[in-house]
Order: structure tokens, then sequence, then C-alpha cells
């Protein structure tokens, strides 16, 4: 067996793999509803655009760079690794090195077409804000060398280090990369940008190919494979994923303390869904998030879509609500109770109401005041 055969065997192995998580969630009816809602959403896009384009005008010039910028920090370099590989392949290291050239070889061809079609589709949107602010071909060598240089990079990173030092690390560099990004187009610095990148990828490439990474490409390897796996089973609501937490305390509530007195089956569970959501830091961040940026785009758009956004936040919310309220009840231990006095039918309703209805009023008073605003400066 070849390194490149070994390769395509665990491409094979993957793609099966995604393809019978794919079925077991999403039937014939799904995937009409996604494609009735992308040329849906196709549909309002290109009847949006000049107003989309007319929104983007307004905005400083160095957010729409940035927002370009972040998304060079996408891209991948995935090796097929296994953790059984260690003890299979003992004797043949030269199969585990030709697995992995194989791995970069593609993962970097990927990155190249993403990179390409990113600088592209950016070039004609900054044309069509600011015409003749960026040189094409300049603009797309620049563009697809930071992309694989900030994906070799972060490599290196993995590699070295890890916990709050990767971290620190990883924003210290976002934020100089981001620098030289704005002193590029700004100042004209594409030969001397792009050099610089070139021989910095150069570098990481050598020493990435010659770093011993096996644990390291492994656990990434497993991290997109079930990140995919995630992505599937969330189309499905009958099938719940819960994501892990790093935090060993809750975040509110760290002695569970009583702040409902009423002891009331009904009571019981709302003070209950009020610890559960607050204790998780991700659940809290995601309400505020989902309010505050509703709220903060409002302020940007015409007044006849922030009703339709203000729709769109109403039934959204109310679901995400719903969400995290079947995660809870559907606890083992919260299993024993269906259908007795604690959790009913109508419950959930009653509990996800006391965090509904303050956002949706909040919502709605950024939107009368949105209205009130529009017709008194007109």
């Amino acid at each position: 067996m070849t390194a490149f055969h070994l390769y395509k065997e665990r491409l094979k192995q993957e793609r099966q793999y995604q393809w019978k998580n794919t079925k077991a969630v999403i039937d014939w009816t799904i995937l009409v509803y996604i494609v009735l809602t992308l040329l849906f959403v196709a549909a309002m896009i290109y009847d949006m655009f000049p107003s989309f384009i007319a929104l983007i005008q307004k905005l400083p010039y160095g957010l729409t760079l940035f927002a370009i910028y972040y998304l060079a920090w996408t891209g991948t370099i995935r090796v097929f690794y296994q953790q059984a590989d260690t003890y299979f392949f003992i004797h043949r290291r030269d199969l585990l090195l030709g697995l992995k050239k194989w791995g970069v070889i593609t993962s970097t061809g990927l990155n190249i077409i993403k990179a390409v079609l990113i600088a592209i589709l950016t070039y004609l949107l900054m044309e069509a804000i600011s015409p003749s602010t960026l040189p094409l071909l300049e603009w797309i060598t620049f563009y697809l060398v930071l992309f694989l240089f900030i994906t070799m990079l972060g490599k290196m990173i993995d590699l070295h280090w890890s916990g709050w030092k990767r971290k620190v690390i990883n924003f210290t560099v976002f934020l100089l990369l981001g620098l030289l990004v704005y002193l590029t187009v700004v100042k004209d610095m594409w030969i001397v940008s792009t050099v610089f990148l070139v021989l910095g990828l150069v570098v990481f490439f050598i020493l990435y190919l010659r770093t011993e990474s096996f644990m390291v490409d492994m656990a990434h390897n497993e991290k997109i494979r079930q990140k995919y796996v995630g992505m599937i089973f969330y189309a499905s609501e009958y099938v719940h994923v819960p994501r892990s937490s790093e935090r060993t305390k809750p975040l509110f509530f760290k002695r569970s303390q009583r702040i409902i007195e009423d002891r009331s089956p009904h009571g019981a569970l709302t003070e209950l869904f009020f610890k559960y959501l607050l204790r998780n830091s991700r659940h809290i961040f995601s309400y505020f998030q989902i309010t505050g940026i509703t709220i903060v785009v409002m302020g940007y758009l015409p007044l006849w879509m922030t009703f339709g956004l203000f729709m769109a936040f109403f039934f959204f919310l109310k679901e995400w609500l719903n969400i995290v309220y079947d995660e809870l009840v559907g606890h083992p231990f919260l299993n024993m109770h269906k259908g007795k006095k604690l959790i009913q039918e109508h419950y959930q309703d009653l509990v996800t109401r006391w965090l509904y209805y303050p956002a949706v009023g909040l919502v709605g008073i950024v939107l009368m005041l949105n209205t009130l605003f529009h017709f008194l400066m007109r």
C-alpha cells in the first residue's frame, strides 16, 4: 500500500461516513425545503443588491476591509490521521508522512480555490462600493498568499502552544496581520507585503512538514469530522447534539439558591430553566447576541426591512428558546417526570415567556423609535 492509496481510502471512508449521517437525518422533503429556501434567499439578495450596496457604502471603509480580512482566517489543513495509526503503522512511518503530505497538498489546493473565489467576489464588491480602489491582479495575488500564510501560521501555533497562550498569540497575530493588510491597501505596499508573506509561507510549509504533528493533526481531523456531523444533525429538530463546555463551575447561581418562592411544578420548572440557561455561558451569550445584533442591524437597514427583521426575530427567538427548553426537559433525570405534574405540554410557553417577552419588547421599542425618527427626519 502506498501513501496515495491510503489517502484515497481515507477520503472515501470520510465521504461514506458523512453521507450515511446525512441520509439518517435529511429526507427528500427537507432537501426540497432547503432548495426552495436557497432560491428564495437568492432572489431576495438579487432584488436587494442595490440597497445592500448603498448600505455598505455608508459603513466605514475600514470595517468593510476588516470583514474581508476576517474571511482569510477560514482556511484549514486537514490530515486524515486516526488514533490507531500509531499502532498499525509503527513500522511504516513513510505511510504517515505520505498521508500528511497528500493531506497538505489537497487542503492547499482547496484553500487556493477558496481564496481566489473570495478575492474575486470581494474585488467586485469593493468596485461596486468604491471604484478603482483595488488593483485586480495585485489584490488577488496578495489575498491568496495572505490566506495560505494565515492557514499555515495557525497550524504552527497549534503545534507549539495550547490553552490561553494559544488564544493570546492568535489574537496578537490577528491584530498585527490586520495592520499589515490595512497598510498594504492604503499605502499600496502590494509587492513588499506579498514577498514577505511568500517567504513566511515557504518557511512554515517546510517546518510543518518536518515537524512531528501526529497528535495535533489527529485531534484536528476528529474535530472537523464531528463538526460536520453536528451540522448534519442540527438539521433535525428530533436529534439533540449537546456541546461540551470547558467550564467546571456555573457562571451564575453557583450555590443554587432559591430564586422563585412559588414551589408549584410550574414555578419549579421555571426556576430550573432560568438556572440552566444562565449557568451556561453559551446560552446566555447567544441570547444577548441574538437580541443585540438585531437591534444594531435595525439602525442600518431601510425602514421596510426593519419590520421584516422584527418578524423574523419574533419567530426565531421563540424557536431558539424552545430548543433550549427541549434540551432541559430531555435530560435523563427529567425524563422520569414526563407525563407527570412537573413536565406538561403547556408549561413550555409559560416557562419561556419570561425571557421571550422582554427581548421582543425591547426590539419592538427600538423598531418604534426607528420608525419615529424616520418620519421626523424626512
